[in-house]
């Protein structure tokens, strides 16, 4: 539970101290006490409060008065109002109402009824950070599509202090990418990644920085990373081209053969598959994996005595490789 900032109104103590015991039993101890509306308008004024708790009625200005002026003030319009009152009339409560009360508190207080108001609040409190975080991604978002990025930078970074997301960090990388800023990207890139392990553009977007600076090895780990998780979601135009850019930074790499391999198997081009498989026992003819995933390739194509070759070598490399074992022993007794 977040400790909320409340400011108390009532020019009766008794209720003010009373409402103050309570507030901080439930854990709230960032209390301001005013026993009029105008010095609680100067309050509202220069401290950011989560609500306002006021007595209805009260000598120069009344709660409902207070209430009317903050819904009237374009940075205090939403903030959250609760009006406490003795007995509240059927008038009464339609006035609060027209007038914007978040809700009613009866005087004097108890604790349940004082903790389900808190309750109230606190969801409305988290609504309202949801609803502004995602404004302030939205403005930040269109701050990058006019390249204002030293402004867009502002507003993610400021939203990183509301709670961290993965796609924050991305954009804050991304900009630090088109302001050349590399190594500070990758620093963005890598949060964006540890907040979420599956976030394929984050780890493509590090992959390049990576290239930018000059370090081919890094740029192919996080560009293959990309493509694996690509491949995983069903993704193979986008793996395909993250794959190749990586041929072009190391054109025997046997990661590349090996993934380009599974792609095109998954979609049926068996022909291309077994090419980059064959590139692949170029670069590594001592991978058992790779003798295995020709072997499976060979029996898709319907050629099961080639099949069995690759399956006896990649056996013949590892002799505990099970999947080779098992599908051996599958074929013998002809269960596939």
């Amino acid at each position: 539970m977040k400790k909320l900032s409340l400011l108390l109104v009532d020019n009766d103590s008794t209720h003010t101290n009373d409402l103050k015991k309570i507030l901080t039993a439930l854990g709230h101890d960032d209390i301001e006490i005013t026993d009029n509306a105008n010095d609680a308008w100067s309050l509202m004024r220069i401290k950011d409060f989560d609500c306002v708790i006021s007595a209805w009625e009260m000598p120069d200005m009344t709660g409902i008065a207070l209430l009317r002026i903050t819904r009237n003030d374009d940075n205090l319009h939403f903030m959250p109002f609760f009006l406490t009152h003795p007995a509240f009339t059927k008038v009464k409560v339609i006035q609060a109402g027209q007038a914007g009360a978040t809700g009613l508190m009866v005087k004097p207080f108890e604790l349940k009824n004082v903790e389900q108001k808190i309750k109230t609040l606190e969801k409305i409190k988290i609504q309202a950070d949801i609803s502004a975080a995602e404004s302030s991604f939205e403005e930040g978002m269109r701050l990058i599509e006019r390249n204002d990025y030293e402004s867009a930078l502002t507003v993610f970074e400021e939203l990183t202090q509301r709670g961290e997301t993965a796609e924050v960090y991305y954009n804050i990388g991304y900009i630090k990418t088109s302001q050349g800023e590399y190594e500070e990207a990758i620093v963005a890139f890598r949060k964006a990644t540890q907040l979420d392990r599956l976030f394929a553009k984050a780890f493509e977007a590090m992959g390049r920085a990576y290239k930018e600076l000059g370090m081919n090895e890094e740029a192919q780990e996080y560009l293959q990373k990309a493509a694996d998780i690509y491949i995983g979601r069903e993704k193979m135009q986008d793996a395909e081209a993250v794959l190749n850019e990586i041929l072009q930074i190391s054109p025997d790499s046997v990661n590349v053969f090996n993934s380009l391999g599974v792609l095109y198997r998954r979609r049926g081009d068996l022909k291309t598959s077994l090419n980059h498989y064959q590139k692949a026992l170029k670069v590594h003819p001592d991978e058992p994996h790779i003798h295995y995933n020709i072997g499976r390739l060979y029996f898709e194509m319907k050629l099961p005595d080639k099949a069995r070759t690759c399956f006896n070598k990649a056996l013949e490399l590892d002799p505990d490789f099970n999947e080779a074992k098992e599908v051996l022993n599958a074929i013998e007794i002809g269960s596939i």
